[in-house]
Order: C-alpha cells, then structure tokens, then sequence
C-alpha cells in the first residue's frame, strides 16, 4: 500500500467515526433527519463524479497482455491515408505514435505485455484510407 492510500483510507475512517459520534449525539429524530439531508448531498456528489468520468474518458484501445502468431495493429480516428507494410519482426514494446500536427485523438490505445511474432503497429489521428501490406518476399 502506498503512503498516499494509507493516509486516505485512515482519514476516510476518521470522517466517518467523526459522522457516526456526531449523530449518535444527536438523538434518533434528529439522526434521521440529517442523514436524510446527507445521503441527498452524497448521492448528488456521486453523480456529479461519475458524470465527470464517463464525459472525461476518452474512447480508447486496449491490446493489453495479447498473444498473437502474427502483427497487431490499432488505428482510430483516421485522418489521413495509412500503408502498413508487414514484417517478420518481434515486437514486445508498443511504438508511441502522436496525433497528427495540431489535433488531439484523445483516449488512448495500448498494448502492455503484448507478445507478437510480428510488428505492433499504434495508428491514431490519420485522415484517409489505411492499407496494411502482406510481408514482400526477399529476394
């Protein structure tokens, strides 16, 4: 556990034993009547929070822990013409790939732990057609 999460869990338990004397001081009637005017609060934060993260979060691409025999490949939000030549490479690190100059795809796309016994190919912001080429035969 990190310092970070100790020090919340240990003041999210503070608040709330701080909650529960304040109340237990406060008799059954008036208990009732505040945690009713709470539990309104509380369910109107919790909304506000899971609207900010649904509207927050941008679509994204996962190939995380994947296992192919051949080449992964991850395009969105094309804005341009993209050729992906196929190759016999090992890949087990993504390559980053920037939006293209000036626009933001937003998300994200990943692949940690991949294994291929091709290429990864990361593709976002490309404005066109996307062509992905068979490996060309060496001569």
């Amino acid at each position: 556990m990190t310092k970070r999460v100790l020090l919340t869990a240990v003041g999210a338990l503070l608040a709330l034993a701080g909650l529960a004397a304040f109340l237990a001081l406060q008799g059954l009637d008036e208990a009732d009547k505040w945690s009713s005017v709470l539990s309104l609060f509380f369910t109107v934060a919790g909304f506000a929070l899971a609207l900010a993260g649904f509207v927050s979060r941008g679509p994204a691409q996962s190939a995380d822990h994947a296992v192919t025999g051949g080449s992964l490949h991850q395009v969105r939000n094309v804005t341009g013409d993209v050729v992906i030549t196929g190759g016999g490479g090992t890949a087990s690190t993504p390559p980053t790939i920037p939006p293209a100059d000036g626009e933001s795809a937003g998300g994200t796309q990943s692949a940690h732990g991949a294994r291929t016994a091709g290429d990864v190919h990361q593709i976002d912001g490309v404005d066109g057609s996307v062509r992905i080429e068979p490996p060309r035969p060496t001569p």
